[in-house]
């Protein structure tokens, strides 16, 4: 009997070992496909986003139903390089006024420098409508003087419309957003702070954005990727073109 007992425990334990290597081995083997992607191509992998269920929803009897999109944004040149890295928040109330934020890095093409930049646009949905797609909205641009964000009781981000502001503001920052490992951006992308938007001049409108449910922790991989790729565009963008050739040649030969 105690032989029989013998035989299954060491049955068990080799089954065990079995599955463990088995397992070693599959994550070995993802472990190897994710060494064999570049950043661009990482990136690329994590690009598709469906937003439709990522939505989130408040309402109270002080603030009224709002909804709140959390988004990352990347875009790449004509050139295959990627140009912009950063996240966007979307909130439209229960009247259809929508305020779309975007804090971004961006290398333009024929720039050598990066740029920091953070964009406010309002937009009143007239035909505002679960039922109705976005695109088929009627739309009107609203023209807001400014906005800031406090987080944590500290000031995140700010931005005021000067004379060459159109209905969306878009002004440089002094903030490095890819500097202290992109804190400003992930701290945005993470939601709840306060959010103050001047339609009227002097009578900013509070809106408390709640944390962002939805907060992945591979957006905020891609977007450290992305910001890499952007450092390293910067870089070439400022090397002499005969280097760039080289460069170009050992990666290729």
């Amino acid at each position: 009997m105690a032989t029989v007992i013998t035989r299954i425990i060491i049955f068990l334990f080799s089954l065990l070992i079995i599955v463990l290597l088995l397992a070693g081995a599959a994550k070995g083997d993802d472990n190897l496909r994710f060494r064999l992607l570049n950043s661009k191509e990482m990136i690329k992998q994590e690009l598709p986003l469906d937003g439709s269920n990522k939505v989130i929803i408040t309402e109270s009897q002080e603030y009224p139903k709002r909804t709140y999109l959390f988004e990352p944004i990347v875009i790449f040149d004509d050139h295959d390089e990627v140009m912009i890295c950063g996240f966007e928040l979307s909130t439209v109330d229960f009247t259809g006024t929508k305020i779309i934020i975007s804090l971004y890095s961006a290398l333009f093409p024929n720039e050598v420098e990066i740029e920091n930049l953070v964009r406010l646009e309002g937009v009143q949905l007239s035909r505002f409508d679960d039922d109705i797609p976005y695109d088929e909205m009627d739309k009107l641009e609203l023209y807001p003087y400014g906005m800031d964000i406090i987080k944590n009781n500290q000031l995140l981000v700010a931005i005021e419309r000067n004379e060459e502001s159109k209905f969306p503001i878009v002004r440089k920052t002094t903030q490095n957003f890819i500097e202290d490992k992109a804190m400003v951006l992930k701290e945005f992308y993470r939601g709840e702070f306060d959010l103050h938007v001047e339609f009227v001049r002097g009578y900013p409108i509070h809106i408390p954005v709640p944390s962002n449910r939805y907060y992945l922790l591979r957006k905020i991989e891609m977007i450290d990727l992305c910001l890499l790729e952007l450092k390293n565009n910067e870089r070439k963008a400022n090397l002499p073109k005969g280097q760039i050739y080289e460069e170009a040649f050992h990666r290729t030969g």
